[in-house]
């Protein structure tokens, strides 16, 4: 029965959409053509999916070769790494969209900069592209004659560089009504830094809710110390049979479901500031 629950979860979430914003992206008329919306399937799905079939034979070969008590050991062993894993894994998402945000900013001010000592916006994005990664991708495509704000609103559905959109929607004006591009740009670095200032301090805010998801997850082991400590043994009971191995696993299922949950809600919580 564990297994065969383990296995229907495992289909529900590897038939979950995960790209609605790239798939929401690619149905502007505008953003068909362009070499850079192309669906593709990202690396971290394809290692969560192999992650959950790991999950669900795991347990299954462990039972056929050990018993069903391993087999137990082995399914909770693999929820405590699943989470440790998702909780790195959404740090280091973060933490690249961090980077990305501070990428996309700097860019701005560092284009707009350009255009204010005298360049012209064309030689301006080449001269910019040069000190910012994120700038090179629009000025290969001004290079062949493309549009560049295409190419910023594509990039702007990638986590943490958002804030392309306000640079293609300033150029795009700019360009139509003939309005001061520097000026423009660097309003737009202004709201962006102003953004960004503003994300901090909601993540120190965050920051207690946070570590409540870390206190959860040790609450189980203290758990464990309490029965010791009143002369019980909750190990004996956890390994002895059917009941015991229904409590461990179910323990840390939901023991890892809060810990997640309380994560996921600071992240959105970050998310829209």
């Amino acid at each position: 029965m564990l297994s065969g629950l383990c296995a229907a979860v495992a289909v529900i979430l590897a038939l979950t959409p995960r790209a609605k914003v790239r798939q929401r992206l690619l149905d502007v008329p505008e953003l068909r053509g362009s070499h850079s919306a192309r669906p593709d399937r990202p690396v971290g799905t394809i290692l969560g999916r192999l992650g959950l079939a790991a999950g669900v034979c795991l347990p299954l070969v462990v039972w056929l070769l050990l018993g069903p008590r391993a087999a137990v050991l082995a399914a909770t062993a693999l929820v405590m790494i699943g989470v440790v894993l998702r909780l790195i894994a959404v740090q280091v998402a973060d933490r690249r969209a961090l980077q990305a945000r501070r990428a996309v900013a700097e860019a701005c001010s560092v284009l707009a900069s350009q255009v204010r000592v005298g360049r012209v916006p064309s030689e301006a994005l080449r001269v910019a592209a040069q000190d910012c990664a994120v700038l090179a991708e629009a000025d290969q495509v001004q290079r062949m004659g493309g549009d560049v704000t295409v190419v910023w609103r594509v990039g702007a559905g990638r986590p943490g560089q958002g804030g392309l959109l306000q640079l293609a929607r300033a150029w795009h004006i700019c360009a139509q009504t003939g309005a001061p591009l520097a000026s423009a740009l660097e309003r737009v670095a202004e709201a962006l830094a102003t953004e960004e200032g503003l994300r901090a301090v909601v993540a120190g805010e965050l920051s207690a809710p946070r570590a409540t998801g870390k206190i959860m997850a040790v609450l189980p082991f203290c758990g464990l110390g309490l029965g010791f400590l009143i002369g019980g043994d909750p190990l004996g009971f956890l390994l002895s049979g059917p009941y015991g191995w229904g409590c461990l696993i179910g323990g840390a299922c939901l023991a890892g479901a809060g810990v997640l949950w309380i994560d996921r809600l600071a992240h959105a919580a970050a998310q829209q500031g």
